[in-house]
């Protein structure tokens, strides 16, 4: 019997041992015997004891639809990390922040990573790529719909046309170039075989684009571009450089931001998480 009474009261010592204590700075503890081992058993329940997730979506209405259900007034907070000249922008919206008050896990997450248009992707890829005076010419034929019609500004119609004449005076030399009052350029060219035979064909010195910069946006952003050309033994060597993309990427992204803030009600800062 006695034995009986030794073993409940060792017993009765170890679970005592076990028992959380929260003298450690309000911190619970136990302390282990060595070669213990503790098992998470949160596996075996029903549901989760809290949310834990990073969820990245790519349009702004899937952003604003999953931090709207799961986030809640001083509990989310949403972070913008951006880089213009980079073209890149990323937001993450913390579900879990902290609160005023109230200390939180910050493990519920979810990421806006933005697909950018195709017209924004290629218009950018080929800047001050330079082009024969064909292969530019078929570059502005596939693209001719990204033509802006602004004031001052040639048209679609104006930019086919100088892209007509690239092609109807791809094989000829390049005889001399009249600087124009309108700002444009343009060109005489001669055929090797016939140097009697002259043709002319204007070229603009600018032109407006009109592009969306993120896949599924109702909105085109303006950006301007110059047409530059260089001659090598007769041949023009053509290419455009955009004017200041970085300004129009941060035009699009603080349109984003503002929707999303404006839709959502949570607060958006600059950094990250």
């Amino acid at each position: 019997m006695e034995q009986i009474d030794n073993a409940r009261t060792l017993l009765d010592a170890g679970a005592a041992a076990m028992q959380p204590e929260t003298g450690h700075g309000g911190i619970p503890f136990v302390a282990m015997p060595n070669g213990y081992e503790i098992k998470d058993l949160e596996s075996l329940l029903p549901i989760p004891t809290r949310k834990r997730a990073t969820v990245t979506t790519t349009d702004s209405d899937s952003f604003v639809f999953y931090v709207t259900k799961h986030g809640a007034p001083d509990a989310t907070v949403v972070y913008a990390d951006t880089d213009y000249e980079a073209n890149r922008f990323v937001l993450v919206g913390v579900l879990d922040d902290h609160g005023a008050t109230d200390p939180r896990w910050r493990a519920h997450r979810c990421l806006f990573q933005p697909t950018q248009a195709v017209e924004w992707k290629r218009w950018l890829s080929a800047n001050k790529k330079q082009l024969s005076q064909a292969d530019f010419a078929a570059w502005l034929e596939d693209n001719l719909a990204d033509v802006a019609a602004t004031e001052g500004m040639p048209t679609g119609a104006d930019i086919l046309q100088m892209s007509l004449g690239f092609e109807a005076n791809s094989d000829k030399r390049l005889r001399s170039k009249i600087n124009l009052q309108n700002g444009g350029v343009r060109f005489e060219f001669v055929d090797d075989e016939d140097k009697e035979t002259r043709t002319s064909m204007q070229v603009f010195e600018r032109f407006t684009l009109g592009l969306p910069v993120f896949e599924g946006s109702k909105s085109a952003y303006q950006v301007e571009a110059r047409l530059k050309y260089r001659e090598r033994e007769g041949r023009v060597i053509f290419w455009y450089e955009l004017i200041r993309p970085d300004r129009v990427f941060k035009s699009a992204v603080n349109d984003e931001i503002a929707h999303i803030r404006e839709t959502t009600g949570f607060p958006v800062i600059s950094g990250k998480p």
